[in-house]
């Protein structure tokens, strides 16, 4: 497991993500002390969600140009001043979501998703429409009309051949404005099991070797 300094990549203000009982929230970094971060209160429709003293939390967060780090601490306390926040315990260590190194195949396929940060939310009932630049079986690039921000969980259905590859979870890694009223983003997936990361190399392989043929 990769180990790096948190103070290097975190800076106040962060947009962070907190997973909490299998749920993903939005939050913002407000302080970091030696042994201690202040996040800010996180919401559900408006809701603040309590967070248990002595419970886990994962908090993950992008960096531009540098990828996506996380790691798991405990949360001490709410507290008031000098506003509402909760304090966390600084972690011993932050990981990097390392990328797979797979083949990546140049193609276009349509595809629906949604953005899952907070299950709760509206935003995670609205199904967006958009089409591979590439895929993996580690990860693909895409464009949609939806802008989307680094550390965004996806749930992503992929069609056809790749049906069985469909309800991926995948995080937002990096993201482009083409400045058309489109937007291309970079996402790994992640907890990709066996049978769906089979699915994509498959399709990738079958995909190569029609393409072969028809050159021919």
């Amino acid at each position: 497991m990769a180990q790096f300094n948190l103070r290097e990549r975190l800076t106040i203000g962060q947009r962070l993500q907190v997973t909490w009982k299998n749920r993903v929230y939005s939050s913002l970094l407000l302080d970091i002390g030696n042994t201690y971060l202040d996040i800010g209160v996180i919401q559900s429709l408006g809701v603040q969600i309590y967070l248990v003293p002595g419970s886990q939390v994962t908090i993950g967060f992008g960096v531009p140009e540098s990828g996506y780090y996380r790691f798991n601490t405990t949360v001490m306390e709410e507290i008031a001043e000098p506003g509402p926040a909760v304090r966390l315990a600084y972690p011993t260590w932050i990981e990097r979501v390392q990328q797979r190194r797979h083949y990546r195949l140049p193609v276009l396929i349509p595809f629906s998703f949604r953005v899952i940060n907070d299950l709760k939310s509206h935003r995670a009932l609205i199904t967006c429409l958009g089409h591979t630049v590439d895929i993996s079986g580690g990860g693909m690039q895409f464009v949609s009309q939806e802008e989307l921000k680094f550390g965004d969980h996806l749930e992503i259905d992929l069609p056809g051949g790749l049906a069985l590859a469909s309800g991926l979870i995948g995080i937002v890694l990096r993201t482009v404005d083409n400045f058309d009223g489109t937007y291309q983003a970079s996402v790994q997936f992640e907890g990709l099991d066996r049978q769906q990361e089979e699915a994509i190399i498959r399709f990738i392989f079958q995909e190569q070797v029609r393409r072969r043929r028809l050159q021919l």
